[in-house]
Order: C-alpha cells, then structure tokens, then sequence
C-alpha cells in the first residue's frame, strides 16, 4: 500500500514536469527530464516510508539502476504508443507507467532492503552481519 502511494505521489512528480516540459521539448525529451527528476523523489519517499531503511549514497546510486528497465519500458512504450497507436502525447506516458509499475515494484524492493544486492549477506540495523540460506 504504501508502495502505491509513493507511486501515485512520484507519477504527480513526473507528469507535472512531462507536462511543462513537453510545451518547449520533444516528448521524449519531456519524458526523460520528468523521469529524472522524479527518480530522486522516489528514491527519498521509498527509503522513509515504503522501506523505512535510512538513505544512503549506495542506495541512491542503485535505485536508478533498479528503474533502468523502467525507463526502457516507458520510453518504448510512450514512443510506440505515440508513433504507431497516435495516441496523445499528454496521455501516452501515463499509459506506458502503469504498464511498468510491477517491474519497478519488484527490482526496486529488491534493491533497497537492508540487504547488499551482490551478496547472500544481509545486516542488521546495528551493522552486524547474518549469513542468509538459499
């Protein structure tokens, strides 16, 4: 739940800055712009409210990473949905975003639990270190 609520706050974020931008840029230039700025927005309310885990440099340089496939998919999406389907282009990123939203939900809570993404270790709130079995 929280997850969709920092989603529903971070799409207002982006299609706030898609809309200003796409009235002096491309779309997809609008489109990526919006999602940039967006993704320190997320990045900030995922680590207090939807994962409560303190934010950290690591973390906010591999969140992005974890929304690369995202960006992928929506930028395909807005200029296949623009190009082929004519859909508007005031309507087409919404449309390719919420087609993403359970890709970014997966990766992404992978990535930000108290957890180091290249190793079967996870730490503790107090820096201690618990082996994890698979």
């Amino acid at each position: 739940m929280r997850f969709a609520l920092v989603g529903v706050l971070n799409t207002g974020v982006y299609y706030g800055i898609y809309l200003l931008i796409v009235q002096v840029a491309p779309y997809l230039v609008a489109h990526v712009v919006g999602w940039f700025v967006s993704i320190s927005f997320s990045f900030l309310m995922n680590c207090r409210f939807t994962y409560h885990v303190r934010p950290t440099w690591k973390r906010y340089l591999l969140f992005p990473l974890s929304n690369l496939p995202n960006i992928l998919f929506t930028s395909v999406g807005v200029v296949g949905l623009v190009e082929l389907l004519h859909v508007n282009v005031r309507l087409a990123p919404l449309i390719a975003g919420i087609c993403a939203i359970p890709f970014s939900y997966l990766l992404g809570s992978h990535l930000m639990r108290d957890r180091d993404p290249f190793s079967d270790v996870d730490a503790s709130a107090d820096g201690a270190v618990v082996g994890t079995t698979r």
